[in-house]
């Protein structure tokens, strides 16, 4: 078991936390560097990079809570760490920026009200976790908002005249709509199965248990904090090869 046990740990810091603050420097170097390392160097994208245009990553989040974000400008402030100036991380509400309607684009005001009335939550949770339920939810997401999370991940935001290199979730409602988007970008509209090259990487932010959207059998990668997670991600047909366990890191006092 691999969990680094963090110098202080609040509530709310089990969500996995990419910064300056890891137990030792070798555990946080090791972290990063694995992202870096299975990504960075091969993906074509960035190998059609000319001069000095930065390596660009596309992170995909909603504010559910305040541990998303918080993960999001975790993971970027630690790229600017150990690659300085290398690497620009375009941070994407996915949902309040670009949901078409409500409920799809109020779901931070949506998770303050389950929060506050726990059996709507438990109601929300696991109804979703069902087979129907997950098939409910893909099929109305890719219905109702495949085409404004295209405009999104096909989005500029650096003015480098290219989509991001890499797309990078640290949430449980952005794995397999953005896959299926990026492999129709990939494939120039043939597939939204199949085809894709862009580097897709999931970042769990649980520690002890997750909802099953966050694991998807199509992602190159997925970051894992715990022994628990490993097995969820292997339970929902994430292979041993895809999946990385480190332990909990905490970010800087």
């Amino acid at each position: 078991m691999r969990i680094i046990q963090p110098i202080s740990l609040p509530l709310l810091a089990c969500l996995l936390r990419l910064t300056l603050g890891f137990t030792t420097t070798s555990i946080k170097k090791a972290y990063n560097h694995e992202l870096l390392k299975n990504y960075r160097l091969y993906s074509s994208a960035a190998a059609n990079n000319e001069g000095d245009s930065p390596f660009t990553i596309q992170i995909l989040m909603s504010d559910t809570g305040g541990g998303h974000r918080a993960s999001a400008n975790a993971l970027r402030d630690a790229f600017d760490t150990l690659e300085p100036g290398k690497i620009k991380c375009d941070i994407v509400d996915i949902y309040t920026e670009y949901g078409p309607f409500w409920p799809l684009n109020s779901y931070p005001a949506m998770y303050k009200i389950m929060a506050e009335y726990s059996f709507l939550w438990k109601g929300f949770y696991e109804f979703g976790s069902t087979p129907f339920g997950l098939w409910l939810n893909d099929f109305l997401l890719e219905t109702f908002c495949f085409e404004p999370f295209k405009e999104c991940i096909e989005r500029d935001a650096f003015n480098l005249n290219r989509r991001a290199d890499m797309v990078v979730s640290v949430h449980p409602l952005t794995q397999e709509l953005p896959l299926k988007i990026l492999s129709h970008l990939d494939t120039n509209g043939e597939s939204r199965e199949n085809g894709r090259t862009t580097p897709f990487v999931t970042v769990v932010t649980d520690l002890g248990g997750a909802h099953p959207t966050w694991f998807n059998p199509g992602v190159d990668k997925c970051f894992v904090p715990s022994d628990a997670l490993y097995q969820c991600a292997r339970d929902r047909e994430v292979q041993p090869e895809q999946i990385v366990q480190y332990g909990l890191p905490i970010r800087k006092g």
